[in-house]
């Protein structure tokens, strides 16, 4: 396998589990409608490296049965495990489908939770992604609040669409600038990039910190791998050219030798066998001398691509860096050209009189907000409180008895 695959398939694996440990203060179980991301590869033993197995690594919904279908594996039920217990579950299940000396390995992340459903007396009810940390106030929102409350004011409207927009953009400038700082550092030619006190996300770091090691990595596996065939290389060469020399001394000797003969033959003072041996000897040395040239030629030829790949090597590398690059800059760009025109949206709200969402007036309202968990050990309705955590796949059922607007405040 080449070695670029190697590494690549390496990155994957550290990427996704450090992916996996991020969002869940506590032990997940796989659920039905979870998307899982599962990476699996194959250590050989016998030649100390991974062997791909792209074929099966992909997105893999949890059917209605709680259950994944896997190339060879067939169905494996996977509900009510943790995303450990599944990549353990697919490395024995892989197990008889690997040769001698081959260890099957599996990462596990949850690609996408299962959705969840907000009805009642909501404005838009229906069917919404569940992100880890969802309580039902959230889930409201998202179901655009309570329905039969006055809508937002033009201007709030603006003011907050405005500072949510302006939260995802700053986000997404993040990343892009620590992708931008490691394609930097990799075009210099430096192990690592960023220091303790910089502004970057420790989150976007550490992932592009991990790109940039196994790229490294990979290049200077790549470098000495063709150090390493070309030392061969002139070794064998050197080797060819002593042979050269040998047989050409051996050639000139033997045809010396060869015309000495001929001349003693015509004065019947040598035998013709003895000249036909001789010049045999001689036509035998000729080829031979014709082979290592030829062996000479081609191993030549064979050194110059080692060289013409150790020059390309970071010619490609660098192109290829200096591509992505001008790409992520149109993208900081782009970025950056939205957040200005979000801040002018805000600006502009704020300098508005900007109104209040009317509120409920506890004394007059009744709100209640029914969850039915279809997980965990005894799944059942219970009566839930804004704050409550969600899982994924829960319903909430809000119910709206009456409402009051409390005076807007200024």
């Amino acid at each position: 396998m080449p070695l670029k695959n190697r590494i690549r398939c390496s990155a994957i694996f550290i990427v996704a589990q450090f992916l996996a440990t991020v969002g869940w203060a506590q032990v997940y179980r796989v659920g039905i409608n979870d998307t899982l991301n599962i990476q699996i590869a194959v250590w050989d033993a016998g030649k100390t490296e991974v062997v791909d197995t792209y074929e099966f690594s992909d997105s893999y919904p949890v059917g209605a049965d709680g259950d994944i279908a896997v190339t060879l594996v067939g169905s494996l039920v996977v509900e009510g495990m943790t995303t450990t217990e599944v990549a353990k579950a697919l490395q024995e299940a892989m197990k008889p489908f690997t040769g001698i000396g081959q260890t099957p390995h599996a990462a596990v992340s949850v690609e996408r939770y299962a959705p969840i459903y907000v009805d009642g007396d909501v404005q838009q009810p229906g069917v919404y992604d569940y992100a880890p940390g969802l309580t039902v106030q959230k889930a409201v929102t998202l179901a655009s609040g309570l329905s039969g409350v006055k809508a937002l004011d033009g201007e709030e409207r603006n003011y907050l669409n405005a500072r949510g927009t302006i939260r995802v953009l700053q986000r997404e400038l993040t990343f892009l600038t620590a992708k931008r700082d490691r394609l930097m550092a990799e075009i210099n030619g430096d192990a690592d990039f960023g220091t303790p006190d910089s502004d970057l996300d420790p989150v976007a770091q550490a992932a592009e910190s991990i790109i940039l090691q196994a790229r490294n990595t990979r290049y200077d596996h790549e470098v000495t791998s063709l150090a390493r065939s070309r030392a061969a290389l002139e070794g064998a060469l050197q080797v060819l050219e002593d042979k050269l020399t040998t047989n050409r001394e051996q050639l000139e000797a033997g045809q010396a030798e060869l015309q000495r003969e001929e001349q003693l033959a015509e004065r019947g003072l040598v035998a013709s066998t003895r000249v036909f041996e001789r010049a045999s000897y001689v036509n035998e040395l000729e080829s031979r001398l014709l082979d290592i040239e030829r062996s000479i030629l081609s191993a030549r030829q064979e050194m110059q691509g080692y060289e013409r790949n150790e020059g390309l090597l970071m010619a490609v590398r660098n192109e290829e860096n200096a591509m992505t690059l001008q790409q992520v800059n149109t993208s900081i760009a782009g970025v950056e050209a939205k957040l200005d025109g979000q801040y002018d949206l805000l600006a502009a709200a704020a300098g508005q009189q900007i109104g209040q969402v009317p509120a409920l007036d506890p004394s007059t309202a009744t709100i209640s907000y029914t969850i039915t968990r279809v997980r965990g050990d005894d799944p059942a309705p219970f009566v839930g409180d804004p704050s409550d955590v969600l899982m994924p796949g829960d319903v909430v059922e809000v119910d709206l008895d009456s409402y009051a607007e409390a005076p807007p405040s200024n």
